[in-house]
């Protein structure tokens, strides 16, 4: 009896140790799940971010905001609609070298009314007797070559004609800057080059004049310096512009010859709306922007580069501002004095013009002004007259509405 009890409290005590062990062994692996579980959890990739870090996930969602705050600033646009007008462009250097000649030929005495009895063409005394060539070189006419137009009066160096620079004109559609268009040459207007024309041919005409007999006239050198020239004041350019509303455009110029337009000059560009059957206007001139946001401060000014930030990223509906893609990203930052818009090379300092008034540089000081004058029918020509009195200007943009 006493074997069969030992026996079976051992029994009873394996029974126990065995349950003990199944229960510390199921918790155990009750354990091993929750880590398993956490660690699932941990490197789940389904969820709203995936496996994106927290910094991942605030770049791509500055990223996003930024997207969407360029779709709101785009303009309004609708498909470009780019049609041909014929525009009519003058470029006059005003600066002192370039200026206009004044000169008054001399009385010609073979010419004049005899004054007094027994003085006449034709008695042989009195004007009659008036040595041509004397007379002629006496009054600057005639040089003492007697074979050449005297012009030292007038241009002291003997320089002559001054070259005409040339400049890039071409056009683009604010709202649709991937379409390029193309470019025209034009050459600066200097009055000066005219002038000495005017003069030389006004000299060498009194030269013959003084000479009714032909078969004693004076043969008169050809003096290239003064001869060869072709007047480029009026220069006639096909461009294009976007009629299709609201697709605004720029015109631009650049300076082909020279870095730089010339310290002093105006631009002239008319439109014979009679001719073209369509008007054109600065942006700010246009009625219906009256009421619309306009540029902050001066809105005809050299463009710096805060300013080109300040148009193209900061733009919106409600913010007066341009396309963005316009404006090659080296306008941004004009550290290389450089600029590009559709292409061309604006520089470092180029004026934006917007509307008709005075024009101001980098540092708000008066440098210029703009006018505009409409079309009417007794005069159909509708003009914009942009007058700039400052060094280094390196480009013009303007801004223009659609055509009408």
């Amino acid at each position: 009896m006493e074997l069969t009890t030992r026996n079976g409290t051992y029994f009873i005590i394996l029974i126990i140790l065995f349950l003990v062990s199944f229960w510390y062994f199921s918790r155990y692996d009750k354990c091993i799940e929750n880590l398993d579980e956490m660690y699932e959890i941990g490197t789940n990739c389904d969820g709203p971010f995936g496996c994106k870090t927290p910094d991942e996930i605030k770049k791509e969602g500055a990223a996003e905001l930024k997207k969407k705050q360029e779709e709101i600033s785009k303009p309004p646009s609708f498909p470009p609609k780019i049609v041909d007008i014929e525009l009519q462009f003058t470029i006059e250097n005003q600066t002192c070298p370039a200026r206009g000649i004044t000169y008054n030929l001399p009385k010609n005495p073979l010419l004049s009314s005899p004054s007094k009895k027994g003085v006449g063409l034709g008695m042989g005394i009195g004007l009659s007797s008036v040595d041509p060539i004397t007379h002629l070189i006496k009054t600057k006419v005639l040089s003492n070559t007697k074979t050449d137009v005297y012009m030292l009066d007038v241009d002291p160096k003997s320089i002559g004609f001054i070259e005409d620079p040339s400049y890039s004109v071409t056009t683009l559609s604010v709202n649709h800057p991937d379409e390029i268009l193309p470019t025209s040459t034009l050459n600066e207007y200097i009055p000066r080059n005219k002038s000495l024309n005017e003069i030389y041919t006004m000299k060498k005409d009194y030269i013959d004049e003084m000479y009714n007999d032909k078969k004693k006239k004076i043969p008169i050198c050809k003096n290239l310096r003064y001869t060869e020239y072709t007047e480029n004041k009026d220069s006639k350019i096909d461009v294009k512009l976007d009629r299709a509303r609201p697709n605004n455009n720029f015109i631009i110029l650049t300076p082909n010859t020279n870095d730089v337009f010339p310290k002093k000059f105006q631009l002239e560009i008319t439109n014979n709306t009679k001719k073209t059957n369509q008007t054109f206007n600065l942006w700010g001139d246009f009625m219906l922007n009256q009421n619309k946001s306009q540029p902050s401060g001066n809105p005809n000014r050299i463009l710096t580069a805060e300013d080109i930030t300040n148009y193209t990223d900061k733009a919106n509906r409600t913010t007066f501002g341009y396309n963005k893609q316009a404006f090659g990203e080296s306008c941004k930052k004009l550290d290389e004095s450089e600029c590009k818009i559709a292409g061309m090379d604006v520089g470092n300092r180029c004026i934006n013009i917007i509307k008709s008034g005075d024009v101001y540089d980098e540092t708000d000081d008066k440098i210029g002004s703009v006018t505009t004058t409409v079309a009417t029918e007794d005069d159909p020509n509708q003009k914009i007259i942009i007058n700039i009195d400052n060094e280094n200007v390196t480009g013009l943009l303007i801004y223009t509405s659609y055509l009408m």
